[in-house]
């Protein structure tokens, strides 16, 4: 999740949440992201403040160390529910007590 791919990838999501508008439920793996920039976390924030507003919920799930870090730095751990794999995070995000 680096530069102007971002771009694209919250456009992405803009439309699937307008599609989802009631309470929308967003998990993002990131078993396969190596490397992110601030543009990058900035996705993740910006798409997690619009779920938010609509009564929904945002997960991370499989974080990698190096994106751990970058989000204890940016001070960002706590604005995300974050899961070890993505079944954990899927059953966390539809059970009722939720």
């Amino acid at each position: 999740m680096i530069g102007a791919a971002n771009a694209e990838i919250r456009e992405q999501i803009n439309e699937e949440l307008e599609e989802h508008f009631d309470s929308p439920k967003v998990i993002f793996n990131l078993e396969n992201v190596t490397r992110m920039d601030s543009s990058g976390l900035g996705t993740l924030v910006s798409v997690n403040v619009t779920v938010s507003r609509k009564g929904g919920r945002t997960a991370l799930v499989n974080a990698g160390a190096h994106i751990r870090n970058l989000l204890i730095l940016g001070r960002l751990m706590s604005v995300f529910e974050n899961y070890n794999s993505e079944e954990e995070g899927i059953l966390a995000l539809t059970s009722e007590e939720s």
